[in-house]
């Protein structure tokens, strides 16, 4: 029975990482060759691909779950904990309320890039076409992210920086999108009452 609650907590976040891979893939025309949006066996999936043209492309397509499940979780749990756990607190939270934060929790949690992203990001410049000189560069330049995205993925295992992460983007999220609404707002007023002649 925990194995199956499990599996089900993993579903939407690791759909939604899958997802933001192909979509990606379809940005920077990199044919898909396969995928799995979700395994319920071992709670995870993939979405094979060919390299793209330029390395950058390669390295955008292996990190684009952090951006996309970070904003996506924000977004889920932005009326929940903007609108009603700012305002009210916990005893105004209901069922949806709660479902939405799992959900994002879930979102966040997958946001991570995994082990096997972080190795295609440092193969892609090894299997790359560019000089040797580049490619001692580029792995110099690179190594920091692949080793984060290690780190991270190690670090999961026994500390659960996943699922703090996973709070984080559900909690702290939906205030940073606020934020970047109101700047804008902002910024738009103020960029109107530049034009208005006292």
């Amino acid at each position: 029975m925990q194995a199956i609650l499990k599996s089900i907590f993993y579903m939407p976040g690791v759909i939604i990482h899958e997802l933001s891979h192909h979509f990606f893939c379809i940005i920077f025309n990199a044919k898909v060759i396969n995928y799995c949006y979700y395994n319920f066996r071992d709670s995870s999936g993939y979405v094979l691909h060919e390299q793209p043209k330029n390395l950058y492309q390669n390295i955008l397509i292996s990190t684009a779950p952090f951006f996309i499940n970070s904003l996506i979780g924000g977004i889920i749990s932005y009326t929940t904990i903007v609108n009603k756990l700012s305002t009210l607190g916990l005893v105004s939270l209901n069922w949806q309320d709660i479902f939405r934060i799992i959900i994002s929790v879930s979102i966040g949690m997958n946001a991570i890039p995994s082990k096997g992203d972080g190795l295609s990001i440092w193969t892609s410049i090894s299997d790359s076409n560019i000089n040797f000189l580049f490619k001692l560069l580029a792995h110099l330049i690179i190594s920091p992210l692949v080793l984060i995205i290690l780190l991270i993925n190690f670090g999961s295992s026994y500390l659960k920086i996943d699922l703090i992460y996973g709070i984080c983007v559900c909690f702290i999220g939906p205030k940073l999108i606020e934020n970047v609404l109101n700047f804008d707002i902002s910024q738009n007023l103020l960029n109107s009452l530049g034009y208005i002649n006292f």
